[in-house]
């Protein structure tokens, strides 16, 4: 099977904004186990409306530069044509906008133009959808290399149709944590960059991780619930797809919600029964950014990919009196750890309203070199 390499990352989230450091923030604010600076502590959609706000700047500035961290990253060519865009959002601009509440019907960034790339739209798994869509399009022989990129802005309507399923929360998100209420909306950015192995190697780039398998499927008892067996179904096909003997760490979709969280760590419980484990290494980003909405698989597949390479595994931040899950170790608030046995299989969840449920499985592989983040040491 052809082999499927990340070799670019970026990131625009509360840890680190558009300097171009956004993936090194991320990993090692996560990391340190500290909330960021900016962590969300509100919902943004409750602040006071600025009328200005949706011809602000700043938010029209996030997708292009995780675009250009990743491509940066990956060495890719500035004289060369781009890579295949699949942007994961809500729904395409008008013709005449570039408010960034939509995704753009065109993308520029550096001497790279996109125009009208395909927008997937699959709720909060959109992001994984896009990397099974970039999969495909890779393994099939259609593209050499498919670049998958999101933004998340918080809008009164996105706050109010969380509300009205009872998901929203009343203080910030505390992923597995028993005293849970809910999700908090975070803002930010990601992209990443897939390509074939082979041709990737061949122009020099340095894989970062590979992709074993995706699955994205529709399905599910309830339209705006969690459902532990599709759930299940969804990590024991990524990994059956992969081929990979077993995984050694869970990046949990985990929002915050009462049924949701309850519903995920179910399963991945029934997963580390059926495969025989005792400590399975569960976390959640969402507890220190929020939940990016469309968006929020990316820094799933950042810590993903940090995990194969350096061994470091985040905590869950707000994770202080964890639910209780047979097979399962929820790593409580507090720095990253180091875990007895090496990293080499990672699963990412992602799941949305309407049934949309994606996992992406991410290994270490033989063309990825050994990598140690300076400046943060985990315990242990």
């Amino acid at each position: 099977m052809t082999a499927v390499v990340f070799t670019g990352l970026g990131a625009v989230s509360a840890y680190g904004t558009v300097d171009g450091r956004g993936v090194p923030r991320l990993v090692h604010g996560l990391a340190e186990g500290r909330p960021p600076a900016f962590a969300p502590a509100e919902d943004p959609a409750t602040r006071p409306i600025d009328p200005t706000l949706l011809d602000e700047e700043e938010p029209r500035r996030w997708l292009p530069a995780a675009i250009n961290e990743a491509l940066r990253g990956a060495r890719w060519p500035e004289d060369g044509a781009p890579p295949v865009l699949l942007l994961a959002g809500q729904a395409p601009a008008p013709a005449a906008s570039d408010n960034p509440l939509y995704a753009p019907t065109a993308v520029e960034v550096g001497p790279h133009r996109w125009e009208h790339p395909l927008v997937i739209s699959h709720a909060c798994a959109s992001a994984l959808f896009a990397v099974h869509f970039a999969e495909r399009l890779i393994r099939s022989g259609a593209h050499d290399a498919v670049l998958v990129a999101g933004v998340s802005v918080c809008t009164p309507c996105a706050s109010e149709s969380l509300r009205v399923v009872k998901a929203i929360g009343t203080v910030p998100s505390r992923p597995f944590d028993r005293e849970r209420d809910g999700i908090l909306i975070g803002e930010g950015a990601g992209a990443a960059l897939l390509e074939r192995a082979s041709t990737a190697l061949a122009r020099g780039a340095v894989p970062l991780a590979e992709l074993g398998a995706s699955v994205a499927e529709i399905g599910g008892a309830s339209s705006a619930a969690s459902d532990t067996a599709i759930v299940f179904d969804a990590m024991t096909r990524a990994i059956r797809d992969a081929g990979a003997p077993g995984v050694d760490y869970v990046h949990a979709h985990a929002t915050g919600t009462v049924q949701g969280d309850a519903a995920e760590i179910e399963a991945v419980s029934r997963l580390a029964a059926e495969r025989g484990l005792s400590e399975l290494p569960v976390s959640s980003h969402k507890g220190a950014l929020g939940h990016l909405l469309h968006a929020s698989g990316f820094p799933g597949l950042i810590v993903a990919v940090s995990a194969v390479r350096d061994g470091v595994l985040p905590t869950t931040i707000g994770l202080r009196r964890p639910l209780v899950a047979d097979g399962v170790d929820l790593l409580v608030e507090g720095p990253a750890i180091r875990p007895r046995r090496r990293v080499d299989h990672v699963l990412v969840n992602a799941f949305g309203f309407g049934g949309n449920n994606a996992c992406v499985l991410v290994r270490r592989s033989p063309s990825v070199r050994p990598h140690r983040p300076s400046g943060f040491t985990p315990p242990g």
